[in-house]
């Protein structure tokens, strides 16, 4: 006959509280952030890039998609492209690996909290990345390896498109048709270009942004469509944009197209339900946790009430809030020229939050699952002890030990690509060949010049020339 060993309730505990000085011992990652914001608003790139580098053990293994994430785009702004290329090319192959896993993954985090789980990144992330290699390419002039994100990219939205049955929230985006039509156009592959352009313009009429298509697009797309002589494609372009022009580059000129990444991606904060039962009253708490110095107040006060009440249940969700940026848009300048206005292409900040919004009745039903679990085992526990030892007071000494546990262990899942920015805003000038010093003037909301800087420029005849910019204030 098989003995059967049953475990004493206590031996829960040691677990349970060894989980949650495991979570403890995981490296606070606001402050790290905190250090390597202001190494990215002060400028300093190569600092930031150095930060991030030297940095691979406080994300952990579970979060080596956002050391990748991180390491490419700090590296992208440091003009360290073949080292940011290397970092991408390998957060491409962690959203590879991670995308089926990622559908059935999540029984531990039943328990404790999404954060147990490794990051598997969001659809929208993995489809920036194409921007910023692609751009990685230019700079480096390989046109060709340019257009090859382009097509990546483009494959990338079949799948997620045939994969979800064409339901997936963030199924297309103008900015990314936009961006990589003009990829195409520089590589020389007319057209592709003219297809992404003209995708574009629908990406943005039906896409999740409140964004308008730019005037630029358009006229790209109507352009292209008269050029690859396709008349009633133009014909169908002129009638929905009116003002929808032909447009080329004046001989002797190139063209300059600024791409600026402005602000910083909002960032995730614990939006917390706490319920606790007194033999008098009950107690309600709701509260947005945003700052190290309130979670630890919240922290000690739930460990307070948790160990004083009977029934106790915490619940927490995550939620965005924005980071503050003056800078709002700007204006390029170059000689005794008019300035340029700047337009905004793509508002991340939107998508982010939209997608979330998308995701949160999955996060509650599986947030409130787990409450409800730890809850039922707590309990469980608390009744066998009363069982098995006669003790009332160890029964409750159980519970206060489940209850202490659940308000430690109740977080939400606050991980995401925090150096992306809040959006990103460009310009496209035409400038004579040869050097040229550009001046750009950053303004807030009023159109008030907050601060400005210049840089010099090489335009070829003919071809287009990129500039990559970031604004923070």
């Amino acid at each position: 006959m098989r003995k059967i060993i049953k475990a004493h309730p206590f031996a829960v505990l040691p677990a349970m509280f060894a989980a949650v000085l495991l979570g403890g011992c995981a490296s606070n990652m606001n402050k790290y952030y905190t250090d390597l914001t202001s190494k990215i608003t002060a400028g300093n790139y190569e600092a930031a890039s150095k930060l991030v580098e030297k940095s691979e053990s406080k994300y952990g293994k579970k979060n080596i998609l956002l050391f990748y994430l991180d390491g490419g785009m700090s590296h992208h702004l440091a003009e360290n492209y073949e080292k940011s290329t290397k970092n991408f090319e390998l957060a491409k192959i962690k959203f590879e690996e991670y995308y089926q896993k990622s559908v059935t993954a999540g029984a531990a985090s039943m328990v404790f909290n999404d954060s147990t789980m490794p990051y598997y990144g969001k659809d929208f992330e993995r489809i920036h990345i194409g921007v910023f290699a692609a751009l990685n390419f230019i700079m480096r002039f390989d046109a060709n390896s340019s257009a090859v994100e382009a097509r990546q990219i483009n494959n990338l939205f079949n799948i997620y498109a045939a994969e979800k049955n064409y339901k997936n929230f963030y199924g297309d985006d103008g900015f990314i048709r936009y961006f990589m039509g003009l990829v195409y156009e520089n590589a020389g592959y007319l057209n592709d270009a003219h297809v992404s352009y003209y995708r574009a313009l629908k990406a943005y009429k039906n896409g999740i942004s409140e964004l308008r298509a730019p005037e630029d697009l358009i006229n790209d797309a109507y352009t292209t469509a008269l050029l690859m002589e396709m008349p009633d494609r133009a014909a169908e372009i002129k009638k929905e944009f009116p003002n929808a022009r032909r447009k080329s580059i004046p001989r002797g000129h190139g063209e300059l197209i600024i791409v600026n990444y402005n602000g910083l991606m909002p960032r995730k904060i614990d939006n917390v339900l706490e319920f606790a039962l007194f033999s008098i009253w009950p107690y309600v708490n709701q509260v947005e946790v945003s700052t190290d110095e309130q979670a630890e107040f919240e922290k000690a006060k739930s460990i307070t009430i948790s160990a004083f009440t009977n029934d106790y249940i915490k619940i927490v969700f995550p939620k965005y809030e924005r980071i503050p940026n003056k800078i709002k848009a700007f204006s390029a300048r170059y000689g005794n020229e008019k300035a340029s206005g700047s337009y905004e292409a793509q508002n991340l900040a939107e998508i982010a939050e939209k997608c979330l919004k998308d995701d949160i009745g999955k996060i509650y039903a599986k947030t409130l699952a787990r409450a409800a679990i730890k809850y039922v085992i707590g309990k469980t526990a608390s009744k066998a002890v009363d069982d098995s030892t006669g003790n009332k007071g160890l029964g409750v000494l159980t519970q206060v030990g489940f209850n202490v546990f659940n308000s430690l262990t109740a977080s939400a899942d606050k991980r995401g690509w925090r150096t992306l920015p809040e959006n990103i805003l460009m310009t496209r000038i035409y400038l004579p060949a040869g050097e040229n010093d550009v001046t750009v003037d950053y303004l807030d909301s009023g159109g008030q010049k907050l601060r400005s800087e210049t840089f010099t420029v090489n335009i070829e005849d003919g071809k287009k020339t990129f500039k990559i910019l970031r604004s923070l204030m």
